[in-house]
Formats: C-alpha cells, structure tokens, sequence
C-alpha cells in the first residue's frame, strides 16, 4: 500500500510541474491584449483637416512596433507627430510591454466641401516575431467644413504654369495599365484618353479643356463643339491618377505624322487658390494628307511622305531591338525624285533609340517615280535603361527633281512605345518553425524585389501543395521599382509527414497580362495526438495482473481492482515525465515473479 501511495505523489508531482511550465508561457501580442482609445479631437476651419489622438496600450509581455495608421472613409494621413507614423508609412513607432503611448494624427479628407461621418482609424502592427496585425479604432462622429474660395476667372498671372503646379500627364491610368498614344487615319474616330495625375498635395474642381486651332497641325480634329471643358466633380491626392476621355474625329485635312495636342488645366491647391497649368499628348496620325507644300512663283516643291509604318512587334520592350518598316510616297504628280536620302534619328534629347549593331539610321533610293512609292526597313535598338512610354523618331528626307536639280528637304515623325520588362527576384521561403504540427498554423517569409524599371500590380501570394492551405489570403498590392515587399503568411498542414509545398507569386504587368512565380519547400509536420494512441494498451502491460487492476506482489493476495482515478493520474504523469518511474516499478514486478517462480 505504501508503494501505490508513493507512486501517486510522485504522478502528482510531475502533474504540478507541466502545469507551472505552461503557465509561464508569455502572453503574446493579440487584438485582445493591445487595446487603442480615441482621444481628444479638434477640426481646423476651412482645411478639410481633423486631428486625433489615440492611446495605445499594450498589456502584452513583448513589445509591438507601430508601423502604420491608415484613416477611412475619403481621409489620407497628412501629417503625424514626430514618433508617429507619416503619409508615406515610413515611421516605425515601438511600445514596449505593459506600457502606453500617446500617438496623434493629422488627417485631410480627399472630399470637396463639407463633410461628416464616422472616421474610422486602421493601426497596423507587428511583435517582435514580426507577425502582422490590425486594429480598427472608430472615432466619434465628427463635422469638417471646408468652404472654398469664391470661384473667379483666372486672373493673367495665374494662367501661367508655376513651379506650385501640381498636375501632369500620367503614363498610366488609375488601374496602372500604360496609356498609349491615340493612333488613326484622317476621318477616323478616334478615343483620346488623357490621364492626369497630383504631385503634391491635392487638389479640387479640377477642369481640362483642350486647346482649339485652325491650324491643322496644333489640332488635328474637326472643331463640332461649342465647350470641350470636362471637370473632375471630387479631389485628388498626391500620386492619384484621374482620367478624362475625349471622342474626337480626326479632321480629313489631317496631315501624317505625329501631332502635339495642348490641354489647358484649371484646379484649386488645399488653400483654395486658383491654379493653372498645360499639360500635352501626342496623336498620331498614320494616313492622312502631306503637309502644306512649300511654293514658288513657277512651280509646286515635290513632296515626300511616310505614307504607312509598322513596327515588328506589338510590344517592344527596353533593350532589345526591333524592325521598322515604312513606305514613303512621291506626292507629286509631275515630278519625279532622285538622289533621295533617308535620315532617321530619336527626337529626344538623349537619344533612346539607336541603329542596331551593324546597322544603319540612313538609307538611300536612286529614283521615285512620280505618285510612286517605296517600302523601306531599318533595324534599330533601344537603350536598356528607357522609360516605359511613347518615343518620337524623326525622319529627315532630302532629295532631289529630276527635272531640274533643285533639292529639297522634307520631315516626318513617328511614335515608338517601349516598355520594360517585368524582373522579378524572390528569396526562399523562410520557415521559421522547425516542427509543424497538424492542423496548427507555420509563419512563413517571403521576401520580394522588383530589379525591374517598372511597377508590378496585383500581387497576390499563395500556397499549393496538398494538405496545405493558407490562414489568410496575402494581397500585396502594387510593388514599385526597385522596392521590396517582405509576405509574412501562415500555412495550415492537414497531413502529417514530410509535406512538399510550392508558394505561388501571381502579378500583372502594366499591360495586365499575367506572371508568376513558384518557389518550392518543405515541412515537416507531426500529429501531437500520436502518442496518445499508444496509450490505449497500456491495460495490457504487466500482463494478466494487471488486467483487472493494477497488483503489486508484496501485497497479500495481490490487490484488484486499482480505481479509476488512479489511472488517470497515472497517465498524465507518464505523459509528463513519470515514464521513467513506470520502467522502474516494471522491473522491480518482473524480478518479484521470477522469485515466486
């Protein structure tokens, strides 16, 4: 008897010894232990601005680190408190366990006018294992008012394009695919988009209003309009991109070639002043009439034309190379052209598009006989560093009429869109548990770099492999050239063993086709119910005393029918470390039978 009662303390003690082991796990950082308040709030008359301070307070054991604060409903973060975080999310502020922190922030509504509502805050945070999270704070309804200045014509001076001036062309629209330049032939009806995008700050009552001509080639479109002015009804923020669309036909006096289109632009900055600027596109016109002839007094000067051009690819992109072939026309009816030379060359400042390595931008054709034609090509090559966009090339013509000798030049532009190539670099998947166990979740890193010169949009992160799935879907959003983007994910395993798992990068270019990447790993993963299910024959052990109930020999007779309890206890000390004893009152058993033996 004295024997059961020892092993029973000794179960009793291993018991007390996990349970202090798992209460001094640390509390962890979670939604319920990291609590954020609204504080006081003040509203600055006619900005559109509202100020708010927020306690933060973190009763967990481990420090988190403040690394954004994101306003909803039509507000940006415009300014922040030294140990905050700015608009751009690049402070990081740290709290440390058991403590609070007061953090205020400034935020400007995007909305013209009056507003009112809820304002809600989003903090984002990660521990010290760099494990994300959120936490939404809702403020209390609130009245912003912002009256803007009267409106009024704009005076001379404003009209003129400043340094302050916050709006240009975009290459992009607002869903990141390039805007190419509008192409078609003299009648054609053509869809003129003119993306515009904020620089600084933002800006309201914003207003776009091409410039009218009679000239043909400052605008090259019929004139069927009494206003072309067309008005964003909100605002834009720093680097939002609005986009205005025009429906415009090409007149059929258009003359080939590519053709600079104006826009005036009109706006209100967040003082209420009014601004003014231009902004440019360009069209090109692939088949239309030669420009106007020069003339003498006795007769017309010959002209020459780019009549049609091709380029050898849809989609060039920066360095590589590329054909272009184009046919030029002898316009003239009565002459015919001799000694013509071909002069190609980029229009640009610094030239981006070059001749091909053992190429030539010059070409020469003996004769073109009068209402003739001639079909050239030349192969060029374009810098690897081009920005994505639309070039100009111009092609220089000088010739000669055969009829008396007189030389003559002549020019034509064409446009050249290049773009770049998407490069995209990934590290290994870091696992940062060395065991997995089934059904629970593993915190996996992805690291990212865009070595390309262009953006990457829509990246999505996910996992495939079976007996795996993700806790979350990872949206990253829009990855910038030359930034970096760390996927923290958490991978749930349902099998258990050595699992084999790929995580899949999905992206879009600027054009929207589809990329990917794929990056293999393992697991591995154990089932923590497994060495339980040995437990289950345990009645077995000891043999045929021990079936009815634990027996010790020393005892007279043998003892049945140990309780119920005493088996419980038992097992939860062999699970937590009382296995050792069991092997030893096992052998001390088995050495008792062979004495009775």
């Amino acid at each position: 008897m004295k024997r059961v009662i020892t092993i029973i303390l000794a179960m009793a003690m291993a018991l007390s010894i996990c349970s202090v082991a798992y209460a001094d796990d640390p509390q962890k950082p979670t939604s319920e232990n990291i609590t954020i308040t609204p504080g006081v709030s003040s509203f600055k008359e006619n900005s559109g601005t509202v100020n708010m301070s927020f306690n933060v307070d973190n009763q967990s054991d481990s420090p988190i680190k403040l690394a954004a604060v994101q306003p909803t409903g039509g507000f940006i973060v415009s300014a922040a408190a030294s140990d905050a975080t700015a608009a751009d999310n690049a402070g990081i502020v740290e709290i440390p366990p058991k403590s609070k922190k007061a953090i205020n922030v400034t935020a400007t509504t995007t909305n013209n006018g009056d507003s009112a509502g809820t304002l809600n805050f989003i903090f984002s945070y990660k521990t010290s294992e760099d494990v994300y999270d959120v936490v939404t704070v809702q403020a209390d309804n609130f009245s912003v008012v912002r009256t803007p200045s009267a409106t009024e014509a704009p005076t001379e001076e404003t009209k003129k394009e400043d340094s302050e001036f916050r709006i240009r062309t975009s290459s992009v629209d607002s869903n990141g695919v390039c805007v190419l330049t509008p192409s078609g032939d003299y009648g054609d009806q053509l869809e003129v988009r003119l993306p515009l995008t904020c620089t600084n700050g933002y800006v309201y009552d914003l207003k776009v209003t091409p410039v009218l001509s009679n000239d043909i080639e400052k605008f090259p479109f019929d004139i069927d309009l009494v206003d072309y002015t067309l008005s964003y009804p909100g605002s834009i923020g720093r680097g939002q991109v609005v986009e205005f669309l025009y429906h415009l036909r090409l007149s059929k006096k258009a003359t080939v070639g590519v053709k600079q289109v104006d826009f005036n632009v009109t706006y209100r900055n967040d003082e209420g002043d009014l601004k003014s600027g231009t902004v440019s596109l360009f069209v090109n016109v692939r088949k239309g009439l030669s420009p106007t002839s020069d003339k003498d007094t006795t007769t017309s000067v010959p002209k020459l034309i780019i009549e049609s051009y091709k380029l050898s690819s849809d989609k060039i992109y920066a360095g590589e190379t590329f054909d272009l072939e184009f046919t030029i026309k002898n316009t003239s009816d009565s002459t015919n052209l001799q000694n013509v030379q071909i002069h190609i060359k980029d229009a640009g400042e610094t030239a981006t598009i070059v001749p091909a390595s053992g190429g030539s931008n010059t070409l020469y054709i003996s004769k073109i006989g009068k209402g003739q034609s001639s079909s050239q090509k030349v192969s060029l090559q374009t810098a690897p560093d081009a920005t994505a966009k639309a070039y100009t090339l111009n092609v220089d013509f000088s010739y000669e009429s055969a009829s008396t000798n007189a030389a003559h030049t002549a020019n034509e532009t064409i446009a050249v869109p290049i773009l770049q190539k998407i490069r995209l670099k990934c590290d290994e998947p870091t696992v940062y548990d060395d065991v997995s166990y089934l059904d629970s979740s593993t915190s996996m890193s992805i690291k990212m770099y865009n070595m390309g010169r262009s953006s990457i949009y829509n990246c999505i992160v996910d996992v495939e492999g079976n007996g795996l799935k993700l806790e979350e879907s990872y949206f990253g959003g829009t990855l910038s050239a030359g930034s970096t983007l760390a996927a923290d994910i958490s991978v749930i395993p349902s099998e258990a063993g050595d699992i084999q798992g790929t995580v899949v990068i999905s992206y879009e270019d600027v054009y929207g086709e589809p990329g990917e990447e794929r990056l293999p790993f393992t697991l591995h993963v154990e089932d923590p119910n497994a060495g339980m299910e040995n437990m289950e024959g345990m009645e077995g052990m000891g043999g045929e005393g021990m079936e009815g109930g634990m027996t010790d020999p020393g005892m007279e007779g043998g003892s049945k029918g140990f309780p119920w309890w005493g088996w419980v206890i038992g097992a939860g000390a062999l699970g937590g470390g009382g296995f050792f004893g069991f092997k030893k009152l096992k052998k001390r058993r088995a050495r008792s039978l062979e004495d009775d033996v």
